[in-house]
């Protein structure tokens, strides 16, 4: 089993500025257009030079960009992954599973999360509120967990590992060639989302904007 207290704390921002950002970022994607430097500048009412200067001290790769220099990814992102994440009829995408338990509390608006189990291909859906999972299907579906690489940005050394499986045998099948993999319930997986959301929006100051 892994040590969630090793993820949170390794996927948790250490500054207040990049957490800043990452929540202002998340919150600006969440409607569903590429963002401009200025945009987000504006959203934080910091200069542009600023957002420049925290978005370059961030790992390469932490951040999506299309063609024209906009940010279109942080976690939530415009691109298609195997984690269709919907908030306010806006179709979205998370780079993992745990992005889809984690960000609704960052964001503040219920999120209706469609994946597939890599292992069966058969569908999981759920609805995610700040305070809780609803309409789990199946219900007995899980997740993986695995230890957080020390190298390579966080996609290839966490995300692409991190999926819901329509249930714990198929989970535990996908995952009996990977040591470095847990299968937890999809509850345990929110509790853990929660436990980052909440250190990302202390060190940025912020809270979660609605209250279910």
């Amino acid at each position: 089993m892994n040590d969630r207290r090793e993820i949170v704390n390794r996927l948790g921002l250490t500054g207040e500025a990049e957490a800043t950002l990452h929540v202002a970022l998340l919150r600006e994607l969440a409607q569903g257009r590429p963002v401009t430097l200025e945009r987000l500048a504006a959203s934080l009412n910091w200069t542009t030079d600023q957002v420049v200067q925290v978005l370059e001290q961030l790992p390469c790769g932490t951040v999506e960009y299309d063609g024209q220099g906009r940010l279109v990814g942080y976690g939530v992102t415009l691109r298609e992954t195997p984690h269709a994440f919907v908030i306010n009829d806006q179709p979205l995408y998370t780079w993992c599973a745990l992005d889809a338990l984690m960000f609704p509390s960052v964001i503040g608006e219920p999120a209706r999360v469609r994946s597939h189990c890599p292992h069966t291909h058969k569908p999981v859906t759920l609805t995610v509120i700040p305070q809780e999972v609803l309409s789990l299907q199946p219900e007995d579906a899980v997740l993986s967990l695995v230890s957080v690489a020390t190298e390579g940005d966080i996609r290839s050394a966490f995300c692409c590992d991190v999926h819901f499986f329509a249930s714990r045998s198929a989970g535990e099948a996908w995952s009996r060639d990977k040591p470095h993999a847990s299968i937890v319930t999809v509850q345990e997986g929110f509790e853990l989302g929660q436990a980052i959301a909440r250190q990302l929006l202390d060190k940025a100051g912020s809270e979660s904007p609605r209250v279910f």
